[in-house]
């Protein structure tokens, strides 16, 4: 006997087939990411009336950040002082805060005798094409123990411009939290220009940062270090000298790539930080590993600093057993016209200061630099494939050392045109007679020696603009 659904039955079933659609709608609609608000600024705003839409605007950035954090800040052009955000204005790993500024337009964050953006244990955010004019720091962010074990990761600053600085830094990065590393890190395709920096530098990483990115950024036209990764300062040091851990195990900037910057005009010449005995230390760095590890630097075009790239220690191990730089890859990197002392030097200065162990340089080509490769108190490196032009002296080590304090494999190298023939031996590699039998310009002619990366056209027509500007 067939069985019919009542008008009853039939209600029944129609509710159950809406329930279970409405639970499948609600499901597929929470799925879908959430699109961030959006917050307005703009000179003309008012932090007490409005309300951040594009007609009731905030007037000043660090109170939208703290009112509204996880949104998209969107700055509308014209010039603000100083911004100051906290943890209160951390976003979330999927809806960080973003600050960058209205499409088509410009916005200047300008400062006198203090810092022009300042940041303090904020995680998960974004400031992105700014521009900060003056102050002390261009770009300060800084970690400190009241964090404790907060997360601190996902810091990004992108195709900011940075300039006027006249104290400290441009950019950086002080993670002084030995609990908690900052981490996931990034400063990429942003400008660093004429800043004075004291005995600081126009972009540095200082103490417990773990995982980081420096890439495609543009320093020039400074008066010390173009980008520093540091260690062992004490910056992140645990504070108990009674601890089972090592006091200085946090301390060290490690685990990250610095790539495909163009570095140019860093000099101490004119620093008074540097001048002594009526002179100037011609000292300053284009990149340099200062106590940092496990660092890949690839694909960078350096030229008419005082040195192009160094990977040193400016720490005893006599005083701790981990003062040492280790697992630094060079690589691919094309350094010419630094005349302060290298294109590339490794090594602690002093017979008392800590080794470099067990790093890499290879496949980097060095133009015309006044010393090409300097050798400090170093171990266990590998100096392989690389190809020198011109300068004054091909490979040169420390005096001051014993050569017990600078053991190191240098082999399979070439090299052409320099002055003091002296300073290469058979056994560092091929030495040509022609540097045009190595090399077309800057672009290596011999298999597997040299830099792969080779500066564009673009690069060229820049580095030719500033040539010659050291006669």
């Amino acid at each position: 006997m067939k069985q019919f659904l009542t008008s009853k039955d039939t209600s029944k079933w129609m509710l159950c087939v809406l329930l279970i659609a409405f639970i499948f709608g609600l499901s597929a609609c929470t799925s879908k990411p959430m699109q961030p608000a959006e917050v307005h600024v703009a000179t003309d705003g008012s932090d007490d009336t409005g309300s951040g839409k594009p007609e009731e605007p905030y007037a000043t950035v660090s109170y939208a950040a703290r009112t509204m954090p996880g949104s998209v800040i969107v700055v509308h052009g014209g010039t603000y002082g100083p911004i100051r955000l906290d943890a209160d204005s951390s976003g979330t790993e999927d809806s960080p805060t973003c600050i960058r500024p209205a499409e088509g337009e410009t916005v200047v964050v300008k400062a006198e005798g203090e810092v022009c953006i300042s940041i303090c244990n904020t995680s998960h955010i974004v400031i992105e094409g700014i521009e900060t004019e003056g102050g002390t720091h261009g770009i300060d962010y800084e970690s400190t123990r009241e964090a404790e074990d907060a997360t601190l990761s996902d810091i990004t600053f992108r195709k900011c411009k940075v300039h006027g600085v006249r104290g400290v830094h441009g950019i950086c990065v002080y993670a002084r939290n030995d609990l908690t590393a900052v981490s996931n890190l990034t400063v990429e395709e942003c400008e660093v220009y004429d800043c004075q920096c004291g005995s600081s530098e126009s972009v540095v990483l200082n103490g417990n940062i773990d995982g980081f990115l420096i890439a495609g950024n543009r320093v020039h036209d400074n008066n010390n270090i173009g980008i520093d990764m540091i260690g062992f300062e004490g910056t992140a040091m645990h504070p108990d000298q009674a601890s089972e851990k090592n006091q200085y195990e946090a301390d060290r900037v490690r685990n990250g790539i610095c790539r495909d910057n163009v570095i140019y005009n860093i000099s101490a010449e004119g620093n008074d930080a540097y001048f002594e005995d009526g002179e100037y230390d011609l000292c300053a760095d284009g990149i340099y590993v200062d106590g940092g590890c496990d660092i890949e630097i690839c694909n960078n075009f350096i030229f008419n600093c005082d040195i192009g790239l160094e990977v040193a220690t400016e720490h005893s191990p006599e005083e701790n057993e981990i003062f040492k730089v280790t697992g630094v890859n060079v690589h691919d990197n094309v350094i010419a016209d630094c005349h302060g002392w290298a294109g590339i030097g490794f090594g602690g200065y002093d017979s008392d200061l800590g080794f470099t162990e067990e790093c890499e340089f290879a496949h980097n080509t060095l133009v015309d630099n006044s010393t090409q490769i300097g050798v400090q108190r170093s171990m266990n490196n590998r100096v392989y494939a690389n190809l020198i032009l011109g300068g004054e002296t091909a490979v040169e080590f420390n005096d001051d050392l014993s050569k017990e304090d600078m053991k190191n494999d240098i082999s399979g190298n070439a090299a052409a045109d320099f002055e003091d023939e002296d300073s290469w031996n058979d056994e560092y590699g091929k030495l040509y007679a022609d540097r045009k039998e190595a090399a077309e310009e800057f672009r290596s002619l011999i298999d597997d020696v040299g830099s792969r990366f080779v500066p564009d056209e673009d690069m060229m027509e820049l580095y030719r603009e500033n040539a010659g500007m050291e006669e």
